[in-house]
């Protein structure tokens, strides 16, 4: 005769009071053995029901949608309320004077003088002073000051924040840290700091080049693409991976390559949220949407394939010494190729190239990323981070906004940049391992 078994695959006969098993002739229902669980058995049993409910309820599509609804309601009411607090500034007016376009050009009006606001990095224009006296020294002492001066616009800075902390959000789940000491988490959190080090060092680069090299920004075929990628795509890349090698060390005793991983992607992100502080003060915040959704995953992708190499070569530099050298050569050729697509007026009828680009660029940066990872189903889907990252990002450049320019004009700037970068959602969400989207 086979013996009672209770809920849990327990014998009724042999369970004490008190423990998993049914301690009466009759089996317990499930929320009852959570009551007769002893303490350390009820908490494990809290945990594993709270994973289970999250795991499907944001892999839900009903729920994602009302999730992705609330988000943005909220933001427009905060928006609105926002708008109204700040009142009829002289900015506020004049947008909604007339048109942001000038009849005779097609062109954005000129801000009136009493309402322009303060320069961006003005320590930049002393930079190039002293670059043109062969000054380096002073050069980086400034590059570093004209960064500092940037986060001085406390708006464009938060909002550039948002963009990183998004992607380092995704990035982190990725990387399935173990504990708060885990190298998977340390290790991007490091190189996110490191990473905003990396645009001071660009900013000399700049100059360095310019003046000693003789790259300048160019708009003819040769010399742009001469500029893109042995200007732009170089520099950057190297001030990135130069801001890693400090973590190498550390990465390479630690022996994960995940880590490697994440803490590279997350160096690209500090720099991408640096220079996302320049666009988006630039755009007067309309462009936060458009630099959440292409840059800032793009440097985290060139900048994560590049560090993983590096880090392979570190520790197996028979395989990979030669083969660290190539993938750098290649994200700096793939960097400079997808400013150029989008810049020059001779390849402006291929520019959708750029896009390719980048889908290829972040598809690759996924498929190194996947075989590392050993829990396919965290409690929290990846498209449910995503979306809630997006939604939060997009109300909040919202409500700075209405802050700015008023409700009405906030919403007529914001809807078109939602309706361009909604594509680039699509694709992401399709790539995700929930597969949310297979059309």
């Amino acid at each position: 005769m086979l013996p009672a078994v209770g809920w849990l695959g327990t014998e009724r006969s042999a369970a004490p009071r008190g423990s998993l098993g049914a301690p009466c002739g009759r089996p317990q229902p499930p929320d009852s053995c959570l009551l007769l669980a002893t303490p350390p058995q009820h908490a494990t049993l809290v945990r594993m029901t709270t994973r289970r409910y999250l795991q499907v309820k944001t892999r839900d599509p009903a729920f994602l949608w009302r999730m992705v609804i609330g988000i943005l309601a909220a933001g427009v009411v905060v928006g609105v309320a926002v708008d109204w607090a700040t009142g009829d500034t002289p900015l506020k007016k004049w947008v909604a004077a007339d048109s942001f376009l000038d009849e005779d050009n097609d062109q954005p009006r000129d801000l009136p003088d009493d309402i322009q606001p303060p320069p961006f990095a003005p320590s930049f224009k002393e930079a190039e002073a002293a670059a043109a006296v062969d000054d380096w020294r002073r050069v980086l002492v400034l590059s570093f000051k004209s960064t500092a001066e940037s986060w001085t616009h406390l708006g464009p800075a938060f909002l550039a924040t948002l963009t990183g902390i998004a992607w380092l959000l995704l990035l982190l789940q990725s990387a399935q840290p173990r504990g708060l000491t885990d190298a998977r988490l340390l290790a991007p959190l490091a190189g996110l700091l490191l990473g905003l080090v990396s645009i001071p060092l660009t900013d000399f680069l700049i100059l360095w080049q310019e003046y000693r090299w003789g790259i300048v920004a160019a708009h003819d075929l040769i010399g742009g693409l001469r500029d893109n990628i042995l200007g732009v795509g170089l520099r950057e890349e190297t001030a990135k991976i130069v801001c890693y090698i400090p973590l190498l060390p550390w990465l390479v005793r630690q022996r994960d390559e995940l880590a490697a991983l994440a803490a590279a992607g997350a160096v690209g992100l500090g720099f991408a949220i640096e220079e996302n502080i320049g666009y988006i003060w630039s755009t007067s915040g309309e462009g936060t949407v458009g630099r959440l959704l292409m840059p800032a995953p793009a440097h985290m992708s060139l900048t994560g394939l590049a560090g993983l190499a590096l880090y392979r070569g570190c520790r197996w530099p028979r395989e990979w010494g030669l083969m660290a050298v190539a993938v750098f050569g290649t994200v700096v050729l793939v960097h400079g190729l997808y400013d150029a697509f989008i810049s020059l007026p001779a390849l402006e009828d291929i520019a959708i190239a750029s896009a390719i680009l980048f889908i290829l660029l972040v598809r690759q940066f996924f498929v190194e990323l996947r075989p590392l990872q050993r829990d396919a189903q965290p409690a929290l889907s990846y498209s449910g981070v995503f979306l809630a990252c997006v939604c939060f990002v997009t109300a909040a450049t919202f409500v700075y906004l209405c802050a700015v320019v008023g409700w009405r004009p906030a919403a007529d700037m914001l809807a078109g940049a939602v309706l361009t970068e909604s594509l680039m959602v699509y694709m992401v969400l399709r790539e995700l391992p929930e597969r949310l989207v297979t059309v």
